[in-house]
């Protein structure tokens, strides 16, 4: 009850005990109200906070099933397009020691195997990017990085790996095949300077262009060549057209190689 300036509160017992009083100032009534007010707003928002936590934990487990169960159907995915990358490695190879001609429909001409998307250079590509260190690639120095080489067809198929048999040489192959249907545009990996655009004994009609002091690609077995020596391209410039020029091809396909300092390296320590 209230009289005055003050606030009186009664307790009045069951039994006949006397009843008990507790009188409160003004201040101290607006003390208690602001205290209670305070613990109320205090606990909703904890209650609200521990929801929202609760709810983004929830979301966030949901989303990491979805990841894993995405990366096994991935992993099965790439698994499928494995096989069929060996099924046609095994077509090529077996067409090119017969001799059978390649049809303008080979699907080899359009398929290209990603990396494995359990391995480190699959899951830089599915990551941020960088520059993968894969066992036996060279160290590619940021200066040569920093061209950023790209892939010299569109369209093709990598059929001969860098070092593997015997390249036109007799020694280890020194770059990359791309099984591709005649005539397919070939493109200049980055911009440079043409230094050589002529036939070859045993690369046929071939295109190489400096990039810089170090580095050097190569474009051999070209149907023809639409870049004359001293002219500079582009990157992503059609310099020549796949062909079946020179030694020891079967088939139509590009012959790509990378040399620094003369020397060959495997051209996908500086591929995408």
């Amino acid at each position: 009850m209230a009289g005055g300036r003050n606030w009186t509160i009664v307790f009045i017992p069951d039994d006949e005990a006397d009843p008990r009083q507790i009188r409160l100032s003004r201040s101290a009534v607006r003390l208690l109200t602001i205290l209670v007010i305070s613990f109320i707003v205090v606990v909703g928002l904890g209650v609200a906070t521990y929801w929202k936590v609760a709810s983004v934990a929830l979301e966030t487990a949901r989303v990491d099933e979805e990841n894993s169960v995405l990366r096994e159907q991935i992993e099965q995915v790439w698994e499928l397009e494995r096989l069929m990358a060996d099924m046609l490695e095994t077509d090529y190879k077996i067409r090119q020691q017969m001799g059978i001609e390649f049809p303008d429909d080979w699907p080899g001409y359009n398929y290209q195997l990603g990396p494995d998307p359990g391995s480190e250079a699959g899951r830089i590509t599915a990551g941020a990017g960088g520059d993968p260190a894969i066992p036996g690639r060279e160290q590619v120095s940021p200066e040569d990085r920093a061209i950023l080489f790209a892939w010299p067809v569109l369209q093709g198929w990598p059929t001969v790996e860098f070092g593997e048999g015997a390249g036109e040489t007799g020694g280890p192959h020194t770059g990359i095949d791309f099984a591709a249907r005649t005539n397919t545009p070939i493109r200049a990996a980055a911009d440079g300077r043409v230094t050589f655009a002529g036939m070859d004994d045993q690369y046929g009609f071939l295109c190489e262009i400096s990039h810089n002091n170090r580095l050097v690609t190569r474009y051999g077995h070209c149907a023809r060549l639409v870049v004359r020596e001293e002219q500079l391209v582009k990157k992503g410039e059609i310099i020549a057209y796949v062909g079946n020029t020179g030694r020891v091809t079967t088939g139509p396909h590009l012959h790509f190689e990378v040399q620094k300092n003369g020397q060959p390296v495997d051209p996908r320590s500086y591929l995408p």
